[in-house]
């Protein structure tokens, strides 16, 4: 079998005379192209001077230059050329695609997201286009939107894992069961038609704590029971936490209490492990242990009002009142903080360029300890003003306070 001619070569030699007839502006376009997606840019700037040659072809010039140029970063020279051949039809997807990366790079977050509502009506199967407001979306807390993207990325690309999963998890995270459990099956269905998809163990895990809300106990150690031995060590630990759950429920609780061993063992900075340590001193009648783990517990998740409640029942059975009814007084505070915040998601939700709203959820989450949130809530308010100083300020303290841990 004959060997082929690299991209390159073969691009070369069909703009030779005698090699084939001479191209046309069309087919010297569509290698321009191509050249583009291989990102051999000399044959792009090769392309480029042949059609300069050219009659009637500056729009071809000028979009192989816009790209050439958003190779090296020149933003303004890809904007500059961009503004004048746009509207063409031929290339406008490529250039309102390549005007999304300039203002990206610049940070001009709402000509960003105009232009990519702009392209979803004109050009509503770009798959990519319907990919990059989802980060945007999910970056900016505005959960809805993202949701409705992922929608048209799984109809795009059906066997695509990713948006699926992103969908389980918004779902669980507004404790949406059903929807969570369809989109993790989903995505797991997918997931096992493609090699490149990394996050089977994290789809299981989280698709288990559903389960476990549930109380579909043993469906969720099925999905425990296949995690791979390669999981990472925090992920096995919170894997083992939910299998000591799930045998306390059932009543095994010599089960439990070696997956709760094998949780802390794996990581003892889990703070669902300790949880999961003091309800089964509960269960099994041992209110002292419960107590200290419990503290260790709200030690190490300071926004967990859940584990503040169990911890006053506790103190108060001990005959600690006056330690009892701090722990329940705490227990309330962070309780109405997360009903303010699932209150303030919902209006981001609704209010894509309102900075205060992410201002407000993205210090309620600093004050339940959620760091990463918070870093997230904060970087959206700098997508909408990038020189808002609280949301610079809050960056920096929070990325103190990490470092410090």
């Amino acid at each position: 079998m004959p060997r082929l001619l690299p991209f390159t070569l073969l691009t070369i030699c069909l703009l030779q005379p005698g090699c084939t007839s001479e191209p046309t502006v069309a087919e010297l376009l569509q290698q321009g192209r191509d050249a583009i997606k291989a990102e051999d840019w000399a044959t792009v700037r090769l392309i480029k001077n042949q059609l300069t040659e050219r009659r009637n072809a500056k729009v071809e010039v000028q979009f192989l230059e816009a790209n050439l140029y958003m190779n090296v970063l020149n933003y303004d020279a890809v904007m500059e050329r961009v503004g004048i051949i746009a509207n063409d039809k031929r290339i406008r997807e490529d250039c309102m695609m390549l005007a999304v990366h300039c203002f990206t790079a610049i940070q001009d977050m709402p000509s960003v997201m105009r232009t990519l509502e702009e392209m979803t009506a004109e050009f509503p199967d770009n798959v990519d286009t319907h990919r990059l407001l989802i980060a945007h979306y999910y970056d900016f807390g505005a959960l809805q939107q993202a949701m409705r993207h992922c929608e048209r990325v799984s109809e795009l690309a059906p066997k695509d894992p990713r948006p699926d999963r992103l969908m389980g998890l918004i779902s669980k995270d507004f404790e949406k069961h059903e929807l969570a459990i369809r989109h993790y099956l989903e995505s797991l269905k997918r997931a096992a038609n493609d090699p490149s998809f990394d996050q089977v163990d994290e789809i299981r895990t989280e698709l288990s704590e559903v389960y476990i809300r549930m109380r579909k106990y043993q469906d969720a150690q099925k999905q425990l029971a296949q995690l791979s031995p390669n999981a990472s060590e925090s992920l096995q630990a919170t894997a083992f936490a939910y299998q000591a759950e799930s045998a306390i429920a059932l009543g095994q609780f010599d089960q439990a209490e070696q997956y709760i061993r094998d949780s802390i063992r794996k990581d003892a900075s889990l703070p669902y492990g300790k949880h999961i340590l003091g309800l089964l001193a509960m269960q099994t009648g041992n209110p002292e242990q419960a107590r200290e783990a419990f503290e260790d517990a709200v030690r190490l998740d300071p926004g967990n009002d859940r584990v503040y409640f169990q911890l006053s029942n506790v103190l108060r059975q001990l005959g600690k009142t006056e330690s009892a009814e701090k722990a329940f007084k705490k227990h309330e505070q962070i309780k109405a903080l997360k009903l303010e915040y699932i209150e303030l998601n919902v209006q981001a939700a609704q209010q894509t360029e309102n900075a205060e709203v992410r201002l407000k959820i993205a210090g309620i989450a600093e004050k339940l300890g959620d760091l990463e949130a918070a870093i997230s809530w904060y970087s959206g308010v700098l997508g909408i003003n990038p020189e808002n100083p609280a949301a610079r300020s809050g960056i920096q303290r929070v990325r103190a306070v990490q470092q410090q841990k």
